[in-house]
């Protein structure tokens, strides 16, 4: 596993465990998937679904929840918004929260390049061949994805008026009834008329020339060449996936449950 060593002064380990004691309220909202799902683009989206100034940052709108202390996080006035990467099993078990899944091919690939993308991670040798080993074993920052997205179906299906459940495939077919989706969750409903210009205004060609979206703020230290905003695209398994490979994970797939995805969307043709 690569996961961050040194963790704001402790380890990764101490701050999963802080979070068990994190205090919710009634008015938080959590922006909850597996890293590289789509969290950074639906922030963009409920930034101008709420009305707010374009130069205001994914990460001021939605603080990291497991980036940030307790103590940092109990002085946030309400409503406080939290973008997470951890599974359900960390948070509490009536928070309002919008899920993202995406698929598990897309997803490897997009974590792979993250985790060599980044210093912090002290990653730069891994391989795709040990990569897709890991990942099968969920030896990830935030485990297995299979049980993180099985999470989010059990919680999409225990609390349907709390929990919006959205996939990345069908946010990237119909940006528009997304971003419609997402504003009458929130209580804030847009016409479709501003749905479409907000789709527009948080396409992936407009996020990566956004400093404030594109993460060229942080400090987790890049690699020469590295972007935040890579491709976002869907099917872009099929430029790395052996044969072999794919039917490993799709061996793993048809035997975890998962019913938000159907093992005939994928191929590598």
């Amino acid at each position: 596993m690569y996961p961050f060593h040194n963790y704001h002064g402790g380890t990764w380990a101490d701050r999963m465990d802080e979070m068990e004691q994190f205090k919710s309220r009634d008015t938080d909202l959590y922006i909850c998937c597996t890293m590289r799902s789509g969290s950074n683009w639906s922030q963009n989206m409920i930034k101008f679904i709420l009305g707010m100034a374009p130069e205001i940052a994914p990460s001021d709108l939605a603080k990291w929840l497991e980036g940030h202390s307790n103590e940092q996080l109990e002085e946030l006035p309400s409503p406080r918004r939290f973008k997470t990467h951890v599974p359900y099993s960390k948070l509490p078990p009536d928070c309002k929260s919008i899920y993202i899944a995406r698929n598990p091919f897309d997803n490897a690939v997009a974590n792979f390049e993250i985790i060599r993308g980044y210093v912090t991670f002290g990653a730069e040798d891994l391989t795709w061949d040990r990569w897709v080993d890991l990942y099968l074993e969920g030896r990830c920052l935030y485990g297995s994805w299979f049980e993180h997205v099985a999470q989010g179906e059990r919680r999409a299906e225990a609390y349907p008026d709390t929990t919006l459940f959205l996939r990345y495939e069908d946010m990237k077919a119909d940006e528009a009834g997304t971003v419609q989706k997402i504003s009458n969750f929130l209580g804030h409903p847009v016409s479709s008329e501003d749905a479409i210009r907000i789709a527009e205004l948080t396409t992936f060609r407009k996020m990566k020339k956004d400093p404030t979206a594109n993460h060229q703020w942080n400090d987790w230290g890049a690699n020469e060449g590295f972007k935040f905003i890579r491709k976002g695209i869907v099917g872009d398994y099929k430029n790395y996936f052996t044969k072999e490979q794919f039917e490993k994970f799709k061996d793993k797939f048809n035997k975890s449950g998962i019913k938000c995805y159907s093992a005939s969307e994928f191929s590598l043709e």
